[in-house]
């Protein structure tokens, strides 16, 4: 079985997620895995990291044809891991080595018995949902990440007041949002920046898409959630003629004149979960639920 293994890109990993990487590399490679390297992440590892790491891999400039992407990190890792592997329909294993993790939901500590797992095939696939962002506007080819798989969202920026964000569905007026931005979500993006800002938390197989308001100025303003065949169009006022959109973390900055419109995109995310490992076990994890913090004080 051929996998290609991504990291996170930053230099400033821990000693201890460098370890980390190279536990995923040598776990890969005693199961009887091919193991490829994306070869600016593996220019981003320290020497010492690289003389350990290069005997169990390949190098690769683009992904090559494997059969699952390993994700070693956080959420973030993933994100930039889904992006990669786009619409080759290839399924990422995210490894978590950060802190909550949703996306990345398998702990390091159970890579070994999970990699077993996948080399007997004893696993699920999750088709999970992108939302495709688009404009009225011709961008250069690489100016945007076009899709997502957590969310869309609108912000206004640093100083600025806030937005005035006309929004219509299938072309039906909805609202006009006055807030400091507005968040569309993706089901698997509901327990990311939709659930910060107080939207629904829903099944990440749900085709369903969230709008939630940003510190609406509108109290009555509340998190709504409608079906995926819905076309979202957007219209922005600022006093600033300028506003932001990230795409999944990744920020432009765009004139008011600028209209978005936001749709389920053409494609989905294939994601590796172990058998009997629910979403809703995830939850109870990465949020407490049930938990009584006053026993862990004692």
């Amino acid at each position: 079985m051929k996998f290609a293994l991504f990291g996170s890109m930053f230099p400033d990993r821990t000693a201890k997620a460098e370890e980390q990487i190279v536990g995923v590399c040598d776990a890969i490679r005693r199961q009887g895995g091919e193991l490829y390297l994306p070869e600016n992440f593996f220019l981003t590892l320290p020497g010492y990291i690289q003389q350990r790491v290069g005997p169990l891999c390949e190098l690769a400039e683009t992904l090559p044809q494997v059969d699952m992407v390993v994700s070693v990190g956080g959420d973030g890792t993933f994100l930039r891991t889904a992006t990669t592997v786009g619409d080759s329909g290839i399924p990422i294993l995210g490894i978590n080595t950060g802190r909550l993790g949703f996306l990345a939901a398998i702990n390091y500590a159970d890579v070994e018995e999970t990699l077993q797992e996948v080399m007997n095939n004893a696993y699920n696939v999750q088709e999970r949902t992108l939302l495709k962002m688009t404009t009225d506007e011709t961008f250069p080819p690489d100016y945007f990440n076009a899709h997502a798989l957590n969310e869309v969202a609108l912000l206004k920026q640093d100083t600025a007041s806030m937005l005035s964000i006309h929004a219509y569905i299938n072309n039906d007026y909805l609202t006009s949002y006055q807030a400091d931005g507005l968040v569309i979500s993706t089901p698997t993006g509901s327990t990311a920046y939709s659930l910060s800002i107080g939207g629904s938390i829903l099944s990440p197989t749900t085709p369903s898409i969230i709008l939630s308001a940003i510190a609406p100025h509108n109290l009555t303003s509340r998190s709504l959630v409608v079906d995926d065949s819905s076309i979202i169009s957007l219209k922005i006022e600022s006093r600033s003629h300028m506003f932001l959109v990230s795409v999944d973390g990744q920020s432009r900055v765009l004139d008011e004149t600028v209209s978005i419109q936001v749709r389920k995109a053409d494609y989905t995310l294939r994601v590796v979960k172990r058998l009997g490992h629910t979403f809703y076990e995830t939850l109870r994890d990465k949020l407490m639920w049930g938990a009584d913090v006053r026993k862990q004080s004692l």
